[in-house]
């Protein structure tokens, strides 16, 4: 069905422009992840920090919506979908266990016999590597705000949501927090939970707007304002990150401008009057593989930069482009598969991964120089890519078998 505004009957289900815009946003997501893009740190930091942090609210968003769109006249398509996110999250979080190790132990002093809590704590919170945090947060927060519309008003949970995300941003406005109870509170807190980046204080907002935005539809009567208010509340965003250039931050997670920008942004994408000609079902595909990929292709190009020296797999934009480039590539093999993956081809391509990463590692690390201390994190991530581009290829072999037979 076609939803309009009542004041301005313009259309109001441009899904094509959202899945371009989540190719873009999942593009945003590498930048912020890969080293620094440019030299000048002004011109880094607004690119990183400021305009590519509107990709995942964009994302908590354009789910909620349309898992509110779903779940309209079918009261289990959120448990059902709830079950399907979990399922996927487990899978893609055992293949991330073997980097996520490598992490902890470069980056934390855990004791051996606390890695099973850590790493369940990791799948509960923090995910198993730092990219999988989103798909907890958004299961958290689609599941905690389905159930308490059943109860509450918007304008109640709007409010909660609201304190929760401004708490929740003192992990980007630290640097300003003075002195007292305040700050100790939540130094304790960040102790035990290490970031408020979760469903709870940074993904409770935005599903909220999305189921909003979806409910409300008809009933939005500033539509014709919208492209006005997604221009200032850009200039309010800018303004806000320029401000916190130069503040004491934990992290660049919370920009309080966000919420406002998101809001209008998501529903001028929705009324954008240009519709792409051609099929985004390939490019919405890829933006999700692109998430779960991206982190193992980062470490396999900059750690190669680093080993031998050469700046441009290290950091900049050409290493942002072989990084894109290589999780291009890995993610378009996984939309010719066929799911769920054939346990057998899986055990065979993951057994000869080792060996092909063991030749690959070996004459890596054999040819470095040696005043160069490499991240053993790159040994399982080559593992991961080796094994995913060697089931591929056994999975087209077979079904090449099959055929002739």
């Amino acid at each position: 069905m076609i939803k309009m505004s009542r004041d301005t009957g313009i259309a109001m289900n441009n899904y094509k422009i959202l899945d371009v815009m989540k190719y873009i946003a999942a593009i945003m997501v590498i930048c912020i992840h890969c080293g620094p893009l440019f030299e000048q740190p002004y011109l880094n930091f607004f690119i990183k920090q400021i305009v590519c942090r509107i990709a995942v609210p964009f994302f908590f968003i354009s789910s909620a919506y349309f898992i509110r769109k779903g779940s309209d006249g079918n009261p289990i398509y959120v448990t059902s979908y709830l079950k399907r996110l979990i399922k996927s999250y487990w899978a893609w979080s055992l293949v991330f266990i073997p980097i996520g190790l490598d992490w902890i132990h470069q980056n934390l002093s855990i004791a051996g016999y606390l890695l099973p809590f850590a790493l369940i704590y990791g799948l509960i919170h923090l995910g198993t590597y730092y990219h999988l945090w989103y798909v907890p947060a958004l299961i958290f927060s689609v599941y905690t705000i389905n159930k308490l519309l059943k109860r509450y008003s918007y304008k109640i949970l709007f409010i909660i949501a609201v304190v929760l995300f401004v708490f929740g941003s003192f992990e980007t406005y630290y640097g300003l927090l003075p002195e007292g109870v305040v700050k100790n509170c939540f130094d304790l807190l960040i102790q035990v939970i290490f970031t408020t980046r979760s469903g709870l204080f940074f993904g409770m907002i935005f599903t909220l707007i999305g189921f909003y935005i979806y409910d409300h539809q008809e009933n939005l009567r500033l539509l014709k304002y919208v492209p006005l208010s997604t221009l200032v509340c850009t200039v309010l965003l800018v303004l806000e990150g320029t401000f916190l250039y130069s503040v004491e931050r934990l992290d660049m997670n919370f920009l309080l401008m966000l919420v406002p920008f998101s809001f209008f942004f998501f529903i001028w994408l929705l009324s954008v009057p240009y519709t792409p000609k051609y099929d985004t079902k390939k490019i919405r595909g890829l933006s999700k593989y692109y998430y779960f990929i991206h982190p193992v292709c980062i470490v396999i190009v900059e750690e190669i930069g680093r080993a031998y020296s050469l700046d441009i797999f290290s950091s900049g934009i050409i290493s942002l482009l072989f990084v894109v480039m290589l999780t291009h590539l890995l993610s378009c093999m996984m939309l010719k598969i066929k799911t769920p993956l054939r346990k057998v081809t899986l055990l065979w391509a993951a057994l000869l991964g080792i060996g092909l990463t063991f030749i690959i590692a070996s004459t890596f690390f054999w040819f470095k120089p040696m005043d160069i201390v490499i991240k053993f994190e790159l040994v399982p991530c080559l593992w991961f890519y080796c094994s995913f581009i060697l089931y591929y290829i056994l999975y087209k072999q077979n079904n090449k078998t099959k055929e002739m037979i």
